[in-house]
């Protein structure tokens, strides 16, 4: 008996030692600029997806909070807005990504479902049990998060070979325009293979976001949709592929800002196809809230 006591408790201490090792690591490098809390001052957001990260805090000098968060789908998004609704904000103004991809299957699972429990609401589980679990528990046991593990594992790899093979490093290019024309194409083709893997749009993501726009018509928030800019090398090989968030948008009525091609001609504006970098998102922000 004592043998098995002895055991158990031994499997419980090294349970609980490498589940808080994960939680530090995940609150650090997991949930790393993620979790926001906005000041209640702001009553202007921006929502989106990677494409608005490189306006970073620049928005706030327009009293602007910048919400977005890297892989963030309308599903993140439309939690974001229950949760600024349900803690007293009084948003007047909500500019949201309709970009040609938005609507596109991959985002079902390419998204931040679990980091957004975070803002969860109750009544958006089916009991309170697996509200709990929702919110809490994936956070606080992060041994049972497959994502955290398996970033945990590529962590100690990457510090492994460090140590081991130091000088074994290439120099990555910082700007897009660094590439040629022709890399710049390849890259391009590669990035919308993966955001148009199939013809038809996401239903699923297609209702939430005509929930937001619902969300937002009920609560007399102004709604605006924005294309951000992309490279010239990505336009060229999109063409007339969409899923058509923007129309949704204008069927209902919305102001839909089209910035896709404002860029066009300066490369050094972007870090990759589709992506401004801290110079491009500077001069954009200006461009998008100066008004």
């Amino acid at each position: 008996m004592k043998t098995f006591l002895y055991k158990t408790a031994k499997i419980f201490f090294i349970f609980l030692l490498f589940n808080t090792v994960l939680f530090f690591f995940s609150r650090i490098n997991y949930y790393e600029g993620y979790k926001k809390y906005p000041d209640k001052n702001f009553k202007t957001f921006i929502f989106s997806d990677s494409h608005g990260i490189p306006i970073g805090t620049l928005s706030e000098k327009y009293n602007v909070f910048n919400f977005s968060a890297k892989s963030d789908s309308y599903f993140d998004m439309k939690r974001k807005i229950l949760y600024l609704l349900a803690n007293g904000f009084n948003i007047d103004t909500v500019f949201i990504t309709v970009d040609d991809y938005t609507l596109s299957p991959y985002r079902e699972k390419v998204n931040n479902f679990d980091k957004s429990s975070i803002y969860s609401l109750p009544f958006e589980y089916e009991n309170y049990y697996t509200y709990i679990k929702g919110k809490y528990l994936n956070y606080y046991l992060p041994i049972f998060q497959p994502k955290v593990t398996a970033l945990f594992k590529s962590y100690l790899k990457a510090k492994l070979k460090d140590i081991y093979q130091p000088n074994n490093t290439s120099l990555k290019m910082e700007l897009w325009c660094d590439y040629s024309e022709d890399e710049r194409a390849l890259k391009a083709e590669k990035r919308i293979k993966s955001q148009f893997p199939i013809k038809n749009k996401s239903k699923k993501l297609e209702n939430t976001l005509l929930e937001i726009i619902h969300l937002c018509q009920l609560n007399e928030i102004e709604l605006i949709g924005i294309k951000f800019p992309v490279s010239s090398s990505y336009v060229d090989v999109l063409k007339s592929k969409s899923y058509g968030a923007d129309k949704i948008f204008t069927t209902n009525g919305l102001r839909v800002e089209d910035y896709k091609e404002i860029f066009l001609f300066y490369p050094a504006y972007f870090s990759d196809q589709d992506h401004l970098n801290s110079r491009g998102g500077e001069i954009f922000a200006a461009r998008l809230l100066a008004n």
